[in-house]
């Protein structure tokens, strides 16, 4: 097998984004079947879904409340109380749709997604991330088959916490930025690896020229075209590139940086995008091109995407906490080597000191 060989899995086989999408699901499923469907949701996601689901699903006998992390424990549990399920729903964020992925998945069964946040691509793409019951990461699983239905009622989002929407622009507008290091490293990819990374610079423009708006939609609680393009940008065309160019459009530096950050306890609470977010100044920083981290800079602040450790909690003066980060980053598992030149503790020091100069 070659280096360019790739496994692509575009993503869901159905995608509807627009006032009373979820509705769509009664185009696909009969009555006896969302009756007879198992549905998993967050404590939030239920009751922001609540009305918009038919009622057949609402008074299901097998609803589930997503646990804090997606076990192997509670995908088996609900797997084996759920054998006789005509299809497998799951409404929230990336834990509850990890759980009724993982548990649509193990039972052969089509996998509808409601997505009520747009802080991931987590509707669109097949896999779950396994952790314990403590709550630390084991791996992830990749899956054959991708939702059968993803449904985004953007009322929703537009009503769900301002938060989650700036994570999910931070982490998909890193999309470009770590698939433009990563496809760069052959000199020949698969074509659909290229239509990928031509997708995420397409939404990574979308994201930093338009998320702004999105955000002022969600002051005012009026929905906007702008603001639908923006979600539809983090949830589909994320979970897009992804699937399009494999191991060519995925994670490299900034994601490192974020599995560093995620080391210390003061960062815990702190949303996967927004860490991911800095970790792309900090991966431009090490490729020295001063004059997109000066314009990506700019284009944060508007967003008010962090700029500074600070910001994530982390004291930039504690150089122990800092190197523990570097430490991390650098671990040679970590995607950080994928990068055209080695990266040692220093180095990524000065990137580090180069992004919180930029605000002085």
């Amino acid at each position: 097998m070659d280096n360019n060989t790739i496994r692509v899995q575009p993503g869901a086989v159905n995608y509807y984004s627009h006032s009373g999408a979820i509705n769509k699901i009664r185009d696909f499923f009969s009555s006896e079947e969302l009756a007879n469907s198992t549905y998993i949701h967050g404590v939030k996601s239920g009751l922001a879904v609540g009305s918009y689901l038919p009622k057949e699903v609402r008074e299901t006998k097998k609803e589930y409340l997503a646990t804090p992390h997606c076990t192997h424990e509670i995908v088996d549990k609900i797997a084996n109380e759920s054998k006789d399920s005509a299809l497998i729903i799951g409404a929230g964020g990336g834990t509850a749709l990890d759980i009724a992925k993982a548990v649509a998945a193990s039972l052969n069964k089509p996998f509808v997604a409601i997505a009520t946040i747009a802080a991931t691509c987590a509707a669109w793409t097949p896999l779950s991330v396994w952790y314990t019951e403590s709550g630390s990461a084991i791996n992830y699983e990749i899956f054959n088959s991708a939702a059968f239905l993803v449904l985004v009622e953007p009322q929703i989002i537009l009503e769900a916490p301002p938060k989650y929407l700036k994570a999910g622009i931070g982490d998909t507008i890193a999309k470009f930025y770590e698939a433009d290091i990563l496809s760069s490293r052959e000199k020949n990819i698969p074509l659909t690896a290229s239509i990928g990374l031509s997708v995420s610079k397409q939404i990574g423009e979308v994201l930093l020229n338009d998320g702004a708006a999105a955000f002022r939609a969600m002051d005012i609680q009026k929905m906007s075209p702008t603001f639908i393009s923006v979600v539809d940008a983090i949830i589909a065309g994320g979970g897009l590139v992804g699937g399009l160019g494999e191991k060519f459009t995925r994670v490299a530096a900034a994601h490192a940086f974020h599995n560093g950050l995620s080391q210390l306890e003061e960062s815990k609470d702190v949303l996967h995008g927004l860490k991911v977010a800095y970790g792309i100044l900090v991966q431009t920083a090490l490729l020295d091109d001063k004059k997109e981290l000066n314009r990506l800079y700019d284009k944060f602040l508007v967003l008010e995407l962090p700029t500074t450790l600070k910001e994530l909690g982390v004291d930039i003066n504690d150089r122990a906490r800092i190197d523990r980060v570097i430490n991390a980053s650098i671990d040679p598992k970590e995607t950080i080597s994928l990068l055209p030149f080695s990266v040692d503790n220093e180095l990524l020091y000065k990137a580090i000191q180069s992004v919180e100069n930029l605000s002085k």
